[in-house]
């Protein structure tokens, strides 16, 4: 649920807009984070905006991937567990 929800969030954020940060780097006063600029890319790319997802962060488009991957496996053992449960039933 927390991977859904933050797409979701990044989603439905304005990537133009400044927003409150948890950059360590950044609240410590240091003007490069390797991330920074990964969650406004994720927005682009929900806005199918490519270049000013890539100029944002070059990795955007490799996060939202592996995103997507590990919430599909994350569903599928999900699924694949309940599945079993319903079928043998402990006694």
């Amino acid at each position: 649920m927390a991977w859904t929800t933050g797409l979701l969030l990044l989603a439905l954020s304005d990537p133009t807009q400044h927003h409150f940060t948890l950059c360590i780097w950044h609240h410590l006063g240091f003007d490069f984070c390797p991330g920074c600029g990964l969650g406004r890319s994720i927005a682009y790319l929900f806005r199918l905006d490519l270049a000013a997802s890539w100029q944002q962060h070059p990795l955007g488009i490799f996060a939202i991937i592996v995103l997507f991957v590990r919430i599909k496996q994350l569903l599928t053992n999900l699924f694949h567990e309940r599945s079993h449960s319903h079928q043998h039933p402990q006694y």
